[in-house]
């Protein structure tokens, strides 16, 4: 069974915040609670299916459909392109795109980064849902 939604994240920050990776684990120990820190990080997990254990807020958008959030991630990919740092990227955004709804479609997750003119950096994130298909377990941040 596939995700029952897709839920998106759009981080965009200094590039030092994003190498700073303590903040980025939810916890020192598997099965440990979600440390504070992690919780109200805004920064991208290093886990990109630990999204789902950040509040509620931290979602941009929850999509019903893997075309839907497709959708999201071409649309906030082709948005940002003009920002990226290398053109190569930038040119690169279509079959991006291509390959990221083609995944969703087959129920998995996507993760995108990009270094930002100047000392930037943007992730965008697409995660399944309710279940998640690499952490089944964790729960909807929405209660759903």
């Amino acid at each position: 069974m596939g995700p029952a939604h897709f839920h998106a994240y759009h981080w965009q920050g200094e590039r030092r915040v994003f190498d700073q990776e303590a903040d980025r684990r939810p916890a020192a120990a598997p099965g440990a609670p979600p440390a504070p820190g992690f919780l109200a990080n805004p920064c991208t997990p290093l886990r990109i299916s630990d999204w789902l254990l950040r509040p509620a807020a931290a979602v941009a958008r929850t999509c019903g459909t893997a075309a839907e959030a497709a959708a999201w991630f071409r649309q906030e990919s082709e948005r940002a392109a003009p920002a990226f740092a290398v053109e190569r990227e930038r040119q690169a955004v279509p079959a991006l795109a291509g390959r990221s709804a083609a995944r969703l479609a087959a129920g998995g997750d996507v993760h995108a980064g990009w270094y930002l003119r100047g000392t930037g950096f943007l992730t965008l994130d697409v995660i399944g849902c309710s279940p998640n298909g690499t952490a089944p377990s964790l729960p909807c941040p929405l209660g759903a």
